[in-house]
């Protein structure tokens, strides 16, 4: 009796040991976008090491005229998503050397300004934080980008021109998984926007992306991502690295925008994904301002320079680091850091947008909700009042105006009507001509620049008698005076 007592205590100890171990293995396994007791805290070294600096630049450059251009620091984060020798083609990126290439060939960049064509009088003194993002973190955004994925037809390579499936990506979809991985790098929690932390020093991002298209293949449902987050990937063959394109192309399109690779999220980064595409748009015979296979660097090309067998030699592997080198400067010159509109900001108190439709027809009023190009006030106030500092009031009013009614108005949206060819890439990957009508902006508002002052008091009187006051003092001037 006394050893079957001891017995079952021996058993029950022998299980509860056994529940201990699996509770703490499945506490310990590691997580995609996971913060460990003891979790490093980011540290922004332009802003945290230079802030007195700054300081003293200012003072001297307020004290001196000689002090042209201002330097001013500007901090670049690049995060190489797949460059570890776990995504497409196992390829491997030294982050050090990529930031250090980075630090002596583009040290400097100065803006200019588009209203006076002159540069600017301030300098950004460029200071790279290159690294890279870890396994679980790429295998949980290929997991994403593959439960996004829709099939759209077929596609042309570009190389040998077979048609293969092509899918398309929806970037606002998976948009909030890779704001994941930018505030889990950064620390940065999800909390919603507020007006006072406008000007809050917030980390620039570039994510610079390259998937195993294999492995995130939406036909193969037999590959577990989730067991390969935590797990030892495998290694490539010769002939594993020929199929790493996977015979198929996906593609992302932001909102139902055009095809691309790259797109620019709502928050502080943009994707660059060096796996998708390519995708080729604008004009024919021209380099610039249009997109081609050849203006992203692919790796398929770094490893099958001569499309037979792979590059064994480092001068490939450099090469293909200059061209990345060369992509991230311009993503700080045109993305970053782009050139401004004009040279002075207009810091009023007070800001009137008003939003002013002309109809020519009246089958449904475009400002009433449940039409299929209703204009919704509410959201692009909410929208316009996340762009202003603190402190600034915003009063946006709407209203539609008939054709019709005002003769000079229809005759300055006539005048305004213009035509152009444009060349798309359709679904079967060739170009096609389509000639668009549009309305030219500048004509417009040159025609109707009287006009649509007109307009706006109106509106503005129709929604709020007290504001015509505030917004339009000269009409309250004169009438005082009559």
């Amino acid at each position: 009796m006394a050893m079957e007592s001891i017995s079952s205590g021996l058993l029950l100890l022998l299980l509860y040991f056994t529940l201990s171990l699996i509770l703490t293995h499945s506490d310990s396994a590691p997580q995609a976008f996971r913060r460990d007791p003891g979790h490093p805290q980011w540290h922004h070294s332009a802003f945290q090491d230079v802030r007195d600096s700054v300081r003293s630049d200012v003072r001297r450059m307020l004290h001196s005229r000689a002090e042209v251009p201002f330097q001013v620091p500007l901090e670049v984060n690049v995060v190489l998503i797949g460059f570890n020798g776990d995504g497409g083609y196992r390829f491997s990126v030294d982050s050090h050397k990529l930031e250090e290439f980075l630090r002596i060939g583009f040290q400097t960049h100065r803006p200019s300004c588009l209203e006076t064509g002159e540069p600017l009088d301030i300098e950004h003194h460029v200071v790279f934080n290159v690294f890279p993002a870890g396994q679980p973190e790429l295998i949980a955004l290929e997991k994403a980008l593959k439960e996004t994925m829709v099939p759209a037809g077929n596609a042309r390579e570009t190389d040998f021109g077979r048609e293969v499936p092509l899918f398309e990506v929806e970037a606002a979809t998976v948009e909030p998984v890779f704001h994941k991985l930018y505030s889990y790098i950064f620390d940065l929690d999800n909390s919603e926007y507020s007006a006072k932390n406008n000007d809050r020093p917030v980390p620039n991002a570039i994510f610079i992306v390259n998937f195993d298209k294999v492995r995130m293949d939406p036909t193969n449902k037999e590959i577990d991502l989730d067991n390969l987050m935590y797990g030892k990937l495998k290694e490539l063959s010769d002939e594993d690295l020929k199929k790493q394109e996977g015979d198929y192309i996906y593609r992302y399109r932001y909102n139902g925008g055009g095809a691309t690779q790259v797109w620019l999220s709502s928050d502080r980064f943009v994707v660059i994904d060096l796996s998708a595409g390519p995708c080729t748009y604008g004009k024919i015979e021209t380099e610039e301002g249009s997109v081609s296979s050849r203006t992203l660097p692919r790796i398929r090309n770094t490893m099958f320079p001569g499309g037979v067998g792979a590059a064994s030699g480092h001068s490939t592997h450099d090469t293909f680091v200059g061209q990345l080198a060369a992509l991230i400067s311009t993503t700080v010159e045109h993305v970053v850091a782009p050139d401004v509109r004009f040279e002075t900001v207009d810091l009023t108190t007070r800001l009137l947008i008003p939003i002013i439709v002309l109809q020519n027809h009246n089958r449904y009023n475009i400002m009433e909700t449940g039409h299929n190009y209703s204009v919704n006030v509410e959201e692009i106030e909410s929208e316009v009042k996340k762009m202003v500092h603190d402190g600034q009031e915003v009063v946006i009013v709407g209203g539609s105006y008939a054709l019709h009614s005002h003769e000079k108005l229809a005759i300055a949206v006539s005048k305004a009507m213009r035509g152009h060819s444009l060349q798309e890439t359709n679904k079967d990957g060739r170009f096609h001509v389509h000639t668009k009508t549009f309305l030219d902006g500048a004509v417009l508002k040159d025609e109707m620049e009287r006009s649509g002052d007109v307009l706006a008091a109106g509106l503005v009187e129709i929604a709020d008698p007290a504001l015509s006051s505030k917004y339009f003092l000269r009409q309250v001037l004169l009438q005082s005076l009559c």
